[in-house]
């Protein structure tokens, strides 16, 4: 079966790593996959197409420049990464009579719009047309397939759900964690965009210091200073206890998540919820909120509350104080991973591919 995976993105990004790890899992059981996107890649089965980049235009110059590489190619299935992608091969009219599957990672834009309305402008215009044409729509999470069929009314029967994967060769647990003077948190992930709630990380640690627990805070972003968080530390005091570490390459991420006594993430939402899980991967415990999809994902493993600063940092403090629990935790958390990957969800592509 010939596949052809499109995407708008480098891999670079969440959805670019999504569609890396799913490429390379469809081909070790398919063998017939070509990935369309920005950058190239080491597996010859990558083609990175010439484009130039316009930022305000994105989500419009993007899906041109992969249209015009789509119309040199033709394929049994094809399948968007994005619903950006997925306008890319409408435009260049490869997909008529074939299957034509899209992933649809979530609802956030709409329940969390864009600052532009050029974005927010063509995000529905992607969405649209998607809904419309598209044979098959694939999903993250149970959550996030509710709010497609309740919010953007995609009919239920045309969407499936397929979690993603974890890349378990590269994060699995520490031989042994190290020992911290003082309790250790850590957080990875987004800080600007409203969704991941990262104000509340550092309101969480005025929290923990208002309550006299002593502990160290460690941020794991690159963005850290385009956003307010390093303001807040600086006035709430708090430059002992919160460490901005900066980007954390992939080759440091296992260590980063892994030597940590829990892992913090205190999003509103989350299509699926990457971080907390790659971090139970490593065997660490995790303390999050029950919103989005967090709930469904982290089943066991978690000690799971409302967002709000106080209910997080209370259960910090429980597992803090009850080695037992945090023991526990840690071991479900790596059985939690285990569910999770992406052999599990090539399997279930091919599934929909050759349906």
């Amino acid at each position: 079966m010939d596949i052809t995976i499109l995407s708008c993105l480098s891999s670079k990004c969440g959805i670019g790593r999504y569609t890396e790890e799913l490429a390379s899992a469809v081909n070790k059981k398919n063998g017939q996959v070509k990935l369309f996107r920005k950058n190239s890649g080491k597996e010859d089965y990558i083609i990175a197409y010439p484009h130039r980049s316009f930022k305000n235009l994105k989500h419009i110059v993007a899906p041109y420049y992969l249209k015009k590489a789509v119309e040199q190619t033709d394929s049994e299935v094809w399948h968007a990464d994005n619903i950006d992608a997925f306008t890319a091969l409408d435009w260049s009219g490869k997909g008529k009579n074939k299957k034509k599957v899209v992933t649809v990672h979530d609802a956030i834009p709409l329940l969390y719009p864009h600052k532009s309305w050029i974005d927010g402008k063509a995000f529905h215009y992607h969405l649209h047309k998607t809904a419309k044409k598209a044979d098959s729509i694939v999903t993250v999470s149970k959550t996030s397939k509710k709010d497609l069929v309740e919010i953007v009314g995609i009919d239920e029967a045309k969407i499936q759900v397929v979690y993603n994967g974890i890349s378990h060769n590269l994060l699995y647990p520490l031989t042994e964690k190290p020992k911290h003077k003082r309790f250790n948190i850590r957080y990875i992930g987004g800080l600007g965009a409203i969704h991941k709630n990262a104000v509340a990380l550092i309101e969480t640690a005025r929290k923990l210091k208002e309550m006299s627990f002593d502990y160290d805070m460690e941020i794991g972003s690159g963005n850290a200073h385009d956003t307010i968080l390093p303001e807040l530390v600086e006035k709430y005091n708090l430059k002992n206890h919160v460490h901005f570490k900066g980007f954390i390459p992939d080759n440091q991420l296992r260590e980063f998540l892994g030597e940590g006594d829990v892992f913090l993430y205190p999003s509103l939402y989350e299509g699926f919820g990457f971080p907390p899980l790659e971090a139970m991967a490593c065997g660490t415990a995790v303390v999050a909120s029950d919103t989005g999809s967090l709930a469904e994902i982290l089943q066991k493993g978690a000690l799971l509350s409302k967002p709000n600063p106080n209910d997080l940092a209370l259960n910090i403090i429980k597992l803090a104080e009850n080695p037992d629990l945090k023991f526990q935790l840690e071991k479900e958390a790596v059985e939690n991973a285990a569910n999770f990957t992406w052999e599990k969800t090539a399997e279930e592509m091919i599934r929909i591919y050759r349906a």
